[in-house]
């Protein structure tokens, strides 16, 4: 990563910094624009991003800082990555407009959506915000295994955090099925 951020390595920290204060002081998952920023003018491809990733939640570890800071800073670098690396529409064509199934009335019936749904969690119910299924949805698992590259360890510890919380959350749900929906997914051999 040296050799990639040459002088820039004072400005990575900055904008890793602002990652951090959104991420455990204010309490939000948001994109960081000056990370987005840092990481298009160094021409920062995926591996090296995710890369850089596995780095930031490793140290965080370190720290303890409990699983819903790790949960918001993943979900800071994902919402990083994809607004990163996810291919945009071309700014002249509109966003598309879908239909809801089952509305009627005019202002409700239709929406306008100019991006995918994000596929993040929506705790305390653990379900996914892009399709409302148990989160992390088949969607957002093969989004893990793409954003975690082949860090399995990191992608465990992230997912691990993450069991916790909607251990938290859900006291209700037997441990072998919350076992399963977080980690039993995972490929047993490295991806």
């Amino acid at each position: 990563m040296a050799g990639i951020l040459g002088t820039r390595l004072a400005a990575l920290g900055d904008a890793l910094r602002d990652v951090l204060r959104a991420a455990l002081v204010m309490q939000c998952v948001v994109a960081p624009p000056r990370l987005i920023a840092l990481c298009r003018d160094l021409d920062l491809g995926p591996g090296a991003f995710d890369l850089l990733g596995h780095h930031v939640l490793g140290a965080l570890v370190g720290c303890r800082p409990g699983p819903d800071a790790l949960v918001r800073v993943g979900g800071t670098l994902g919402l990083a990555r994809r607004e990163l690396f996810t291919p945009r529409q071309p700014s002249g064509d509109p966003p598309p407009v879908r239909a809801h199934a089952g509305r009627h009335n005019g202002a409700a019936a239709r929406y306008r959506s100019a991006k995918p749904p994000e596929h993040l969690p929506s705790p305390p119910a653990w379900t996914c915000t892009g399709c409302g299924r148990e989160w992390p949805c088949a969607v957002k698992q093969s989004q893990l295994l793409a954003e975690f590259g082949g860090t399995r360890a990191a992608l465990a510890v992230y997912l691990g955090s993450c069991l916790v919380a909607a251990a938290r959350d859900l006291p209700g749900l037997p441990l072998a099925q919350a076992r399963n929906r977080f980690l039993g997914w995972l490929p047993r051999r490295p991806f």
